[in-house]
């Protein structure tokens, strides 16, 4: 299993997005990904409303941790 990661999959006026997903694959990875719920200010809102995602930022083997930061 690995953490993929994609940095700023969407336009954030003020800041930026990130979708993460836990999978064996790329593949798996996206459709987790494109069935997950999403949060703004940790708030439920709509999933990603069919945006498609490209090559991850990072992939990172299990465990792990980061930490993340959006100021303005």
């Amino acid at each position: 299993m690995k953490l993929f990661v994609w940095s700023d999959p969407y336009p954030v006026n003020y800041g930026t997005s990130a979708v993460f997903a836990v999978a064996e694959t790329v593949e798996q990875a996206r459709e987790i990904a494109q069935g997950a719920p999403a949060y703004t200010y940790v708030e439920f809102r709509d999933g990603t409303g069919g945006r498609e995602l490209g090559e991850p930022t990072r992939v990172v083997d299990l465990p792990c941790a980061e930490w993340h930061e959006w100021s303005e």
